[in-house]
């Protein structure tokens, strides 16, 4: 009876993937149902060709919080100074859960120059470039020049051709006053539900493996979610499915890496 009790001990600290054993970290909370009151205190804007711009956050309760500009690092300063002009996002983390909050778009602006705005956004076909950018500005010297990613240059305020991922539009006048907009993501039109959670079934959620026999239990949309960067990598080295069961296709392993890569989304 106690060897039967340890193997039971042992197995719920077992991670399964394409039935090969490894060990994960159980989560330290349910950030679902944590609720951080983010809040901008106070924003400054910039003048043209000048980084003087300033947003100040904070969490107003008594637990410790870090904070993080776009997709920077994490750190206790809530003053994030010398700023051009631009679209920022700003997030608090909870120091004893690593609970994350919502991001908070803020936006510099220069006070007598050049503005930037998002006017339209397309999305991407998987593993195709379709998606889409269009920006307009307003208050700028002419020519204006569009830098998508500091990478092409154009005078056309809109950038087609695009794969899905994350954008960052900079445009320039004459003068050489800036105005950017950051985080700009193309997603795809994979569905969880439509295209990963069939190929999961098929290949995955089967008898004497993911199906609840052993674990995760992939027949479950929050386990295949969670487990989501697992798979992509699994699959993208053509390791999940194991050995003796038929191979995913190419067009499957693209499906699974653009789901992943849109954000695992529950959709």
């Amino acid at each position: 009876m106690r060897s039967s009790n340890i193997l039971i001990t042992i197995s719920l600290l077992i991670f399964i993937y394409g039935c090969e054993y490894e060990r994960i970290a159980a989560p330290e909370s349910n950030c679902d149902t944590v609720s951080i009151e983010l809040k901008i205190e106070s924003v400054e804007n910039t003048s043209c060709e000048q980084a003087s711009g300033e947003i100040v956050a904070n969490v107003n309760d008594d637990a410790q919080y870090v904070y993080r500009l776009n997709d920077g690092d994490f750190s206790e300063n809530n003053v994030f100074p010398n700023l051009s002009a631009g679209n920022y996002t700003i997030q608090a983390k909870a120091v004893n859960t690593n609970c994350i909050s919502e991001a908070i778009e803020v936006i510099i602006e220069n006070e007598d120059g050049l503005q930037l705005s998002l006017i339209e956004k397309n999305n991407s076909e998987c593993s195709e470039n379709t998606g889409s950018i269009m920006v307009e500005q307003l208050g700028g010297v002419e020519p204006i020049e569009y830098i998508i990613n500091n990478d092409i240059v154009q005078n056309n305020p809109e950038f087609t051709g695009l794969s899905n991922g994350n954008y960052t539009i900079l445009a320039r006048d004459a003068n050489g006053c800036e105005a950017e907009i950051s985080g700009v993501e193309i997603k795809t039109n994979i569905s969880l539900i439509n295209d990963i959670k069939p190929i999961i079934a098929t290949n995955c959620a089967i008898s004497g493996c993911h199906n609840g026999s052993r674990s995760p239990d992939l027949s479950i949309d929050e386990n295949i979610i969670e487990n989501a960067s697992r798979i992509k990598s699994r699959t993208g080295s053509e390791t999940m499915p194991p050995a003796g069961r038929p191979d995913l296709t190419n067009v499957e392993i693209q499906a699974i890496a653009c789901w992943v890569d849109d954000g695992a989304l529950d959709n």
